[in-house]
């Protein structure tokens, strides 16, 4: 299966009656665009190679382009030598080098430059390739087709098939009678004509008639490119230009519903980060109180038990207590401590009544104690003597030094001192009855109060003694 570039379907023609050549050849007059309207360019994908001639300079550069590999020769086939005055018409095919023509197309509104180019003969650019087969040779010039014929001359290349465009420009009004003759007297015989272009296969092939006969048709296999700018596809390209529209809109459909999409998820995953910061801080407020709550659980478990060993202590002093308390009652019910009742009660009163006495003779010493020490500050020597000799014990002295000053001593001098010693600083309550013709000052005194009963525990180890 092959692609049809061809403006006709010409390459189908050719490609139905010489497919079984591989690596064939070919002379392309009069090429143009090395793609579109090109009757090369299926043969070129099927690894032919070939000659291209173009006068124009803007097509050859796009040739010489596209096919690196292939022979670009940049000039006009006719009669003559020298230079030819090409009538171009940029950008539509129909540049030619005849004047008339070209008037024409001028009068049509084609805006027209005239350029000089090269000018060979047929003849020489077959004669260069007399070695090889040459397959087909193609003549499209716009009018010019006779003067390229006539321009064969005597070369001995035949290539297989010659198609020549057979209409004047931009019509259908045939042209072959001018040329045609010529090709007959060099051995071609007319095949077939597609409405364009006229089919001529060599005498030293005529195998290749029986090729020639319908127009392409769904058994010649051949598809068109998406460039092609047939009007046979019209039809084919408004359709598609409908679905185009179609697959756009849809296409603009499905972008706005990925963009619907893409926000969509966007506002998804900002509410799921919310959510899953919101269960985290959720989770670790759950941990902080599993953590207080399993504090609070071991307080309250070491609790009970203090709160159990304080039970059963008290239970244990509860049962104590009973026992003692049944003791006690066992010992109220007893006989022993009914019949002791009398003793106990006699003790009680004999306790009383001791007190009594002790109380009456304590106060008996003290009133003596006072008299022996008034008696012993009236008399000087007395008191010296007695002083040196209490020195000698400062427990007994510092005792009879507070009881003196607190019982005895009235005036400021002897509260200051009593036998040359400070007085000291120890309060001193006065007992009640041993108060009486005693300075007030001096009951307040600690050191009186220490004298006193200093002078008492003597008094007291005189009478043991």
């Amino acid at each position: 299966m092959i692609t049809s570039y061809a403006q006709n379907f010409e390459d189908v023609i050719l490609w139905r009656a010489l497919n079984s050549v591989e690596r064939g050849f070919y002379i392309d007059i009069g090429a143009q665009d090395p793609v579109e309207d090109s009757v090369s360019l299926s043969f070129y994908e099927q690894g032919w190679r070939g000659v291209h001639v173009e006068p124009t300079a803007a097509y050859a550069a796009k040739i010489r382009k596209a096919r690196p590999d292939e022979e670009v020769i940049e000039a006009a086939v006719g009669t003559g030598t020298g230079l030819l005055t090409l009538h171009e018409f940029p950008c539509t095919g129909l540049s030619t080098g005849d004047p008339a023509i070209a008037e024409q197309h001028v009068e049509a509104g084609f805006q027209m430059k005239e350029i000089s180019v090269p000018l060979v003969s047929l003849q020489d650019l077959l004669d260069r390739h007399a070695e090889r087969e040459v397959h087909w040779l193609k003549i499209d010039v716009e009018g010019m087709e006779s003067a390229v014929i006539e321009s064969w001359g005597c070369s001995a290349v035949r290539p297989w098939i010659v198609v020549v465009e057979s209409t004047l420009p931009l019509s259908t009004e045939k042209s072959h009678e001018k040329w045609q003759p010529h090709l007959n007297e060099l051995g071609y015989e007319f095949v077939y004509f597609d409405g364009l272009n006229r089919f001529y296969v060599s005498e030293e092939h005529p195998e290749l008639k029986d090729s020639f006969g319908p127009g392409p048709n769904h058994f010649d296999q051949f598809v068109f490119p998406a460039s092609s700018t047939s009007d046979m596809l019209a039809p084919m390209r408004q359709e598609l230009a409908a679905k185009q529209v179609s697959v756009e809109e849809r296409d603009a459909e499905i972008a706005r519903l990925h963009q619907h999409i893409a926000d969509a998820d966007a506002a998804a995953t900002g509410q799921l980060a919310d959510k899953q910061a919101a269960i985290e801080e959720r989770d670790a407020e759950i941990a902080r109180l599993v953590s207080k709550a399993l504090e609070n659980s071991d307080t309250i478990s070491n609790l009970k038990y203090e709160l159990w060993i304080e039970t059963s202590r008290t239970h244990e002093w509860w049962l104590k207590s009973e026992t003692q308390q049944r003791q006690i009652e066992d010992i109220y019910r007893s006989r022993s401590w009914k019949l002791m009742g009398p003793y106990r009660r006699t003790g009680r009163v004999l306790k009383r009544v001791i007190a009594g006495i002790s109380f009456r003779l304590k106060s008996k010493r003290t009133s003596l104690a006072v008299l022996a020490i008034r008696f012993v500050m009236q008399r000087p020597r007395l008191k010296a003597f007695l002083s040196e000799q209490l020195r000698r014990h400062p427990t007994l002295f510092n005792r009879f030094r507070d009881f003196a000053i607190a019982r005895i001593v009235s005036d400021n001098r002897s509260r200051n001192t009593f036998f040359g010693f400070p007085n000291s600083s120890k309060s001193y309550s006065p007992r009640p009855g041993t108060n009486q013709g005693i300075d007030e000052r001096i009951l307040r005194s600690s050191d009186a109060n220490r004298i006193f009963l200093a002078l008492e525990q003597s008094l007291k180890r005189r009478r043991e003694v």
